[in-house]
């Protein structure tokens, strides 16, 4: 992961490299991206030779490595031209292709070699701005990493590899700003991303291949990096990253083969989306994917197994910084209408006793929280790692509502939302947990029919069905035909009452 996280920085500096109303000239353009080279870290940059005339600047047999704790990185330029316009921009060209090598000693001694070759068609490159805040735009017909081979201790490695942008457009801008904030931010667009692997394993005789097609590729992010970011061990005032990843539909589709059998399918989805901010105060993150289907065409059953799911996701806005009062947080998770064949459904219910309706959880919390220390100091982790120091550090939850839940499951269904706030100086209450004080209201249907469905499954046997019926009875309200309604409260005192009756 660290190789091909080098080689996408090196793919997106060679793409782009650092609006504004002023000039800039081929040799501010070259140096801009020498600069941004640099600023990667652990960088080197040489050249054959470096020819001007006429406001053109042409740079050959260049070679930029990137060293790094396990390995290196170099990639090979034959030939860039960065060629002024008279317009005050600047029009960069460059070799049609070029190769990356990776290399690298992993922990238990084994040297690995990885050849790529970077191959984009039709792209053309155009810089505009100022010296101080350039401004990249780019479009390529096609642009493709190849793997080329690889080798572990010196012997060759079965193994194939592509990734493609095709009808690829996007700009860059950076510029820094007083006391050495640097903001980039960028924007990708691609018609569509290709995805080719295939491999063999000699020690066992397996072999896979994936295929992988996505279209309407949308990328935009943007990040502020202040002086000094790389010696500082917490994240730094001024640190900010936000990304926005989506897609439209998309298709995987994969074969494989090993000691345990084959395995052969596809997956396919209508589009996902993907949001990521961070700073030294806050970090947040949700993804959403819609639409997905599943199949099975070989695997471990004789027959084809099939699921879909109209969408899950996961989301999650938290604190990270200290602060005297409390801070909102909040968290999602959804899984929405799971559908399961005919097929596996009667792997478990061959009688088709259960309702095969579509399957949904959705939970949704929010609430507030105090943190005493700031949770990206290093210090903060260290104390999470030792009990004595640990309830110092901890995040004080003060408040907590289930805005929504839903669960629907073989014909039962179950709403939910409350909330509950907490006391912080009672942990003995509820040994160990901060009082909680608070409700939660509850609406049943389907459930006595679900009990009844589980036992003709024998899952309960009928001679045990007094208990969950007594259960049920004790907790829940009847309000209508397999109809119910809970609420459990927890008061001032530290009681436990469901639907009026104290259970603690």
């Amino acid at each position: 992961m660290a190789a091909l996280s080098k080689t996408a920085s090196i793919g997106v500096l060679i793409l782009s490299a650092g609006a504004a109303q002023a000039d800039v000239t081929a040799e501010q353009v070259w140096q801009d991206w020498q600069e941004g080279a640099l600023r990667l870290g652990g960088t080197e940059i040489e050249t054959g030779a470096e020819d001007r005339s006429d406001g053109t600047l042409t740079i050959t047999d260049l070679v930029l490595t990137m060293h790094g704790e396990e390995g290196a990185l170099v990639a090979r330029l034959p030939r860039i031209v960065f060629a002024e316009t008279g317009d005050g921009t600047v029009e960069v060209s460059m070799s049609d292709s070029y190769p990356i090598n990776i290399t690298g000693t992993d922990e238990e001694g084994v040297e690995s070699a990885i050849d790529l070759s970077v191959r984009q068609t039709g792209l053309a490159l155009t810089v505009s701005g100022s010296p101080e805040a350039m401004r990249y735009d780019y479009t390529a017909t096609r642009y493709a990493l190849t793997l080329d081979a690889i080798t572990e201790d010196g012997e060759a490695v079965p193994a194939e590899a592509m990734l493609a942008l095709n009808a690829l457009n996007g700009s860059y801008l950076s510029q820094t700003e007083a006391g050495g904030l640097r903001r980039t931010s960028y924007d990708i667009a691609a018609e569509t991303l290709e995805i080719a692997l295939e491999g063999e394993d000699d020690a066992d005789g397996g072999a896979f291949s994936i295929d992988a097609s996505v279209a309407e590729i949308a990328i935009d992010g943007a990040l502020s990096l202040p002086e000094g970011m790389e010696e500082a061990e917490a994240l730094p005032e001024g640190f900010s990253l936000a990304f926005d990843y989506a897609t439209g539909p998309a298709l995987v589709e994969f074969d494989g083969e090993g000691p345990q059998g084959r395995a052969a399918g596809t997956a396919r989805t209508a589009s996902s989306d993907v949001n990521l901010a961070l700073d030294p105060s806050r970090a947040s993150y949700a993804s959403s994917t819609k639409g997905l289907a599943l199949m099975l065409t070989d695997g471990p059953l004789p027959f084809p197994i099939e699921a879909s799911i109209a969408e899950y996701g996961f989301a999650l806005d938290a604190p990270l910084a200290a602060g005297e009062t409390a801070q909102d947080l909040s968290a999602r998770v959804t899984l929405d209408s799971l559908t399961l064949s005919d097929q596996i459904w009667g792997l478990f219910d061959p009688s088709a006793i259960l309702p095969r309706d579509p399957a949904t959880l959705i939970v949704e919390l929010s609430g507030t929280a105090r943190l005493p220390q700031d949770l990206t100091d290093p210090e903060t982790a260290e104390a999470m790692g030792e009990e004595a120091a640990m309830s110092e550090a901890a995040p004080e939850i003060e408040s907590l509502s289930l805005d929504r839940l839903v669960l629907r499951l073989a014909g039962a269904e179950i709403l939910g939302d409350g909330g509950f706030s907490f006391d912080n100086t009672d942990f003995e209450t509820f040994a160990g947990f901060p009082r909680p004080e608070g409700k939660i209201d509850l609406k049943i249907a389907g459930l006595n029919g679900l009990i009844e469905n589980l036992s003709k499954l024998g899952v309960i046997p009928a001679e045990q069905l007094m208990g969950p019926r007594m259960m049920l009875g004790l907790f829940t309200t009847p309000v209508g035909r397999d109809e119910l309604t809970s609420t459990i409260e927890i008061n001032g005192e530290g009681h436990v009452i469901a639907n009026d009756q104290r259970i603690k």
